[in-house]
């Protein structure tokens, strides 16, 4: 089955640079809505999107017995264990990219997960076989050619496939499989799925945090550090340097041009602009200094542990709440895709109560 619709917050690029500097606090999450398809680079999306929970083909009809090659067994149609590593490490994978660690505690309940999922879809592949939904071969290969163009090139395409631990075979059964399950699912589920208008109210009144915009500055930064015990004289070395840089911006001198030529953070070369912020994600003595400032303002030398600082406003966006009408249609979809999820549950739920399945010993 295709991913839920996730709330999933988006982090500007400043705070990477502020971390490295140890500048930023951890933001509170914020969320915004979008569709979640892990993946290791943008470029396997497409991929994903199309291969998300489909398991590796197996047999339509009974098969024999494999012995130690047999995870689990559904209506008598075996799941193999070579097709069980295929799908195990996709989900190894994408728990590794979302940064989660891989050690005996998270392998059982992955493996775990892996197994349910593809007897759960077994379960639903047999029932399209039951309705006698087919994929034409016509079908199939117009969905290749589809995903096969969102890459530079051929040798591309094929990397992403093999990054994926299959051959163009698996790839091309395994996307057979998806496609009849997803026409299961709109036959068989989505016409029961909906939203109400009560329920998108209900959402956005429940939720007011995550339809509110805060306020954002740009800022740019001038930073020369000093090591407290180290050299007793860098301090004060440090704090003479900043002064005359700030004494050439009090004569006009331009702040980009002092941030590349004397600053000593990695946005240097950029003339220390660190881009739009929000509150939560500097250090609160800078913060509280940076929202005061007017657009075009320098603030006087700020002192942390870890240096000096001048602060630049470039730009100001004031917070805004987002209104009924605009959250609607974000509302609408996500509360689609989660009922939607609910729903398939609930018809796997009945195919698995008829089926007879068997875990490998």
């Amino acid at each position: 089955m295709k991913s839920f619709l996730l709330l999933q917050r988006t982090v500007d690029g400043v705070g990477k640079i502020f971390r490295t500097q140890n500048f930023l606090t951890k933001a509170q999450p914020r969320v915004a809505y979008r569709v979640c398809h892990s993946a290791r680079r943008t470029i396997g999306l497409t991929l994903l999107v199309l291969l998300t929970g489909a398991s590796a083909v197996t047999a339509q009809n009974p098969a024999p017995d494999r012995g130690g090659d047999e995870i689990a067994r559904v209506n008598g149609v075996v799941i193999t264990r070579r097709e069980f590593q295929i799908e195990y490490r996709q989900a190894v994978d994408k728990h590794v990219d979302e940064g989660q660690p891989v050690n005996e505690t998270y392998i059982a309940p992955i493996r775990r997960a892996v197994i349910q999922r593809m007897v759960e879809e077994e379960l639903l592949f047999q029932e399209s076989r039951r309705l006698g939904i087919a994929v034409s071969t016509a079908e199939l290969d117009d969905r290749i050619a589809a995903a096969r163009a969102r890459f530079d090139s051929e040798s591309a395409f094929a990397q992403e496939i093999a990054r994926l631990h299959m051959d163009e075979s698996q790839y091309r059964r395994k996307l057979h499989r998806q496609m009849a399950i997803d026409r299961v699912i709109e036959r068989q589920v989505m016409p029961s799925v909906s939203v109400s208008e009560a329920e998108i109210r209900q959402f956005y009144d429940a939720n007011p945090q995550r339809f509110k915009t805060p306020e954002k500055i740009r800022l740019s930064h001038i930073f020369i550090r000093f090591e407290p015990g180290e050299n007793t004289d860098q301090p004060t070395q440090a704090r003479r340097k900043m002064e005359t840089i700030a004494a050439k911006l009090t004569q006009g001198a331009d702040f980009a041009a002092l941030a590349r030529d004397y600053s000593e953070e990695p946005r240097r070369e950029y003339g220390g602009d660190l881009g739009y912020i929000e509150r939560g994600q500097i250090l609160p003595q800078l913060e509280t200094v940076a929202f005061e400032l007017a657009v075009g303002e320098t603030s006087p030398i700020l002192t942390t542990g870890h240096g000096f600082h001048l602060l630049r406003v470039t730009d100001r966006k004031p917070g805004k709440v987002t209104t009924f009408e605009d959250a609607h249609p974000g509302i609408r979809q996500t509360l689609l895709q989660l009922n939607r999820g609910q729903a398939v549950k609930a018809y796997v739920d009945t195919l698995r109560k008829k089926a007879d399945i068997r875990a490998a010993q």
